[in-house]
């Protein structure tokens, strides 16, 4: 792998969505493993750039460069999950075996996963949480950081309370999916200790009052944290 000699394996799943255009995450691709979408593989050859893997149903490449691409191509043309889920499997797959051979430490980042169309955008989005759950189920004696990047921001999943270090004016929002949820907040401009997370605007644009926010979760639930850059 490129990042073999890095201290944790670095996986990079690229969406069909927006390009990224930012250098941190260009340096990303060039240093990690990338599974690619079929659909982004295109734009990632246009940058200059490559996959290790292409997964999906293919129907983005000709027949010629599925030939060309055979040995990098993981086929799949079931519709029930979305192409990032189908590469976020694949990448289950390459930790178990780097697991087996000794590895502790990994971070996935997905990148191109908004933009173009808002339904897209929004699907990929709201797996974040789901994938966290996988994560911690299939690999709970490991560290494995999970975001997603676009131009604009990071978002995080978090699954319970959780302790945060940034700067004091540093922008965050939380999201919910879970109407039960109640997170008390230690560190942050506006408390959301009485928000009812039944609406994804009702604790956004909130912003770091310290140097430290503890959000303290009442129950696991899957959420998200948003950071703009």
């Amino acid at each position: 792998m490129k990042n073999s000699a890095l201290s944790r394996e670095s996986f990079v799943i690229l969406c069909d969505g927006n390009f990224p255009t930012r250098k941190d995450a260009l340096k990303l691709l060039s240093r990690s493993t990338v599974i690619a979408c079929d659909g982004a593989y295109l734009n990632l050859k246009r940058n200059g750039l490559d996959a290790e893997y292409i997964v999906g149903d293919m129907d983005t490449l000709s027949p010629s460069m599925q030939k060309k691409l055979r040995s990098k191509i993981h086929k799949e043309s079931e519709q029930d999950y979305n192409d990032q889920t189908k590469a976020f499997r694949l990448t289950l797959k390459l930790i178990e075996k780097a697991v087996s051979e000794g590895k502790k430490e990994f971070e996935i980042t997905i990148l191109g996963a908004t933009g173009k169309r808002e339904d897209h955008t929004l699907g990929n989005i709201s797996y974040l949480p789901q994938y966290a759950e996988v994560l911690r189920e299939k690999f709970p004696d490991e560290k494995i950081s999970l975001c997603m990047v676009s131009d604009y921001g990071v978002f995080i999943p978090v699954l319970n309370t959780v302790y945060l270090k940034g700067e004091k004016g540093d922008r965050i929002s939380i999201f919910s999916f879970d109407n039960t949820l109640k997170i008390k907040s230690e560190g942050l401009k506006y408390k959301t200790d009485d928000v009812t997370f039944d609406l994804w605007w009702k604790a956004t644009l909130n912003t770091f009052s310290s140097a430290t926010v503890k959000l303290i979760f009442n129950h696991p639930a899957k959420a998200l944290l948003y950071f703009p850059f």
